[in-house]
């Protein structure tokens, strides 16, 4: 059961994700969104000085933003930074980096002439759809105290949302209507397996314990912490919705981008037959198309990572009422009563609602899966 120490460390970080949330909502601008990011990282840990930066998808430093520095002393140290000694070591880590004198460390390189002396270091890549998108670092002056392993934490947890931020608007600058889908549906991923379970855990963990508590103090403390925690869920989960409700940007296609997903998403080895027998695909709105290529990308995604069949047949045709999307398998095939719920089958239903389509998931163990989806065409 969580002690008081623990549950009063979640309802501190539950706060400040919401700060964090506060501090950049209704900001459209990146640089401004990073400065604000920048200067939350700060104040989050206590550190005298904090940075982040961005990457391209080569790991080239793109952008570079401070807090805890004014502009002239910034000035005074000409340009910045292109990436290289602990900058560049983080850039190709997954993991935060926690250093208790930075110069110390053989990545460092040196400072130029004017620069603060710094001496702990904390160090979080942000990452997103399985690549280090840019990272943010944390540093104290010479004498502080070294970051804790609750600092980490706390900024592990703030990386996540700078992921969910910095790629949403990073992917509005970059061309390719799957780049941005596939970027949104990781983030959404990341968000769900990483900061949700881990509250939702949370607050199981309190509400069982507010279940056995018998004293009145306690019983408060842990109603608040429940109350707070599914409430941070939920902001979550709306994010979330809003990542994957976001409109493209041109209108898709939706025969041509279907077999782009087919051929980016079945390996080599796997036998594919396509029938497709749609006429007024037209009809359909570009926000429409791209669901249906979401639940075609989700659907061959589950099949092939969790089927592994030699077979996939994808059907997509038209009838007096609808517009019927299949996808079928040979694979293993699974219990649908035994199965718990996972992410990708919430967020196909999801989709399927908004389309105010019919969604159908078939499987018998050992005789494959049908995923079909029946979109009702306007009279």
């Amino acid at each position: 059961m969580p002690n008081s120490k623990s549950i009063e460390s979640a309802i501190h970080l539950a706060r400040e994700m919401e700060l964090t949330n506060e501090a950049i909502v209704g900001i459209d601008d990146l640089s401004e969104i990073l400065r604000r990011l920048a200067a939350r990282a700060m104040e989050l840990v206590e550190a005298d000085y904090a940075a982040l930066a961005t990457f391209d998808e080569a790991g080239t430093l793109t952008r570079f933003v401070w807090a805890g520095l004014d502009d002239a002393a910034a000035r005074k140290l000409g340009s910045p930074p292109v990436g290289r000694g602990l900058l560049g070591v983080l850039a190709e880590r997954d993991r935060p980096l926690r250093l208790t004198d930075l110069q110390s460390n053989e990545a460092f390189t040196g400072w130029p002439e004017g620069h603060p002396d710094m001496s702990a270091f904390l160090g979080v890549p942000i990452r997103a759809a399985g690549h280090t998108i840019g990272s943010v670092y944390m540093t104290r002056a010479r004498e502080s105290a070294p970051f804790t392993e609750s600092n980490q934490v706390a900024a592990s947890l703030l990386a996540l949302q700078i992921a969910a931020t910095v790629s949403t608007a990073l992917a509005r600058e970059t061309q390719g209507r799957f780049v941005r889908l596939q970027e949104r549906e990781q983030i959404a991923h990341d968000l769900h397996d990483g900061t949700i379970q881990s509250l939702y855990a949370l607050g199981l963990e309190a509400d069982a314990h507010l279940q056995t508590s018998t004293t009145g103090e306690t019983r408060e403390v842990l109603g608040a912490v429940v109350l707070r925690v599914n409430g941070i869920i939920k902001d979550i989960r709306s994010y979330i919705e809003m990542l994957e409700a976001s409109a493209p940007s041109s209108a898709p296609e939706l025969i041509s981008d279907l077999a782009f997903v087919i051929r980016q998403m079945i390996p080599i080895g796997v036998d594919v037959v396509t029938n497709i027998n749609a006429p007024v695909l037209h009809e359909l709105k570009p926000r429409d198309v791209e669901d249906l290529l979401y639940i075609a990308r989700e659907a061959l995604s589950n099949a092939i990572r969790h089927g592994h069949p030699s077979k996939v047949a994808i059907d997509l045709r038209q009838t007096g009422d609808a517009t019927t999307l299949t996808v079928q398998d040979n694979g293993v095939g699974f219990d649908t009563e035994a199965v718990r719920p996972s992410m990708g089958t919430i967020t196909l239903r999801t989709r399927a609602e908004r389309l105010g389509a019919a969604l159908t998931v078939l499987s018998v163990p050992g005789m494959g899966t049908t995923v079909r989806v029946a979109v009702p065409r306007e009279s």
